[in-house]
């Protein structure tokens, strides 16, 4: 019986902490929701590829080694039932593609394992092949506190060190439950890239 994949869980975790926070007392504003900011750093890829092409959105490798991801405007509404729904509509949010070599069975988290050590030793970090903007749509459902249903994406363009431009695209839609996702990455997380011209 194969393992299932850890999944690094930065934004899971931020909006499970800041959506408990808000229902413990917090009321919606006039406007139904509340203003706020969402810590995230999501990563998108191919798998069992040689290399493997990953993107990483809201940061560089070496700050998801820090556990240190990006940021941006929240929108929260507390609902009557008492779910919680997170929401995120921004643009300009940076991207990083990453060629990576994983070990048979390996996803991003378990190469991240790998390499965050040597990062934080001084080691230099892996160089993105290219790097660019891209809108970022977020929903995440906080049934209860250990029931999530999550959907991100993002959208964008990404320009290579060699002058290549790509357009990439990439998606998770899951449920995480005790702090888990449920499932294979392959069945919840879609990755694309299309090269436009070099």
């Amino acid at each position: 019986m194969r393992n299932r994949p850890h999944i690094r869980t930065l934004a899971i975790a931020g909006a499970t902490a800041l959506a408990l926070g808000l229902t413990a007392g917090a009321s919606a504003s006039a406007k139904g929701f509340i203003e706020d900011e969402l810590e995230y750093g999501y990563f998108y890829g191919t798998f069992d590829q040689t290399p493997n092409v990953t993107l990483f959105a809201g940061g560089p490798i070496e700050e998801f080694c820090d556990d240190n991801p990006g940021t941006a405007p929240l929108r929260v509404f507390p609902r009557a039932d008492g779910t919680v729904d997170l929401k995120v509509n921004d643009k300009d949010q940076p991207i990083y593609l990453y060629e990576t070599t994983f070990n048979d069975g390996d996803y991003i988290p378990m190469w991240l394992d790998a390499i965050c050590p040597g990062i934080g030793a001084g080691d230099e970090p892996p160089v993105p092949f290219a790097t660019g903007d891209a809108d970022l749509k977020v929903r995440i459902t906080v049934v209860s506190d250990d029931n999530l249903k999550i959907f991100n994406s993002v959208n964008g363009k990404a320009t290579g060190t060699d002058g290549t431009e790509y357009k990439v695209r990439g998606t998770a839609d899951l449920v995480v439950e005790d702090g888990a996702p449920v499932g294979d990455p392959r069945d919840f997380a879609g990755f694309k890239l299309t090269e436009i011209r070099r």
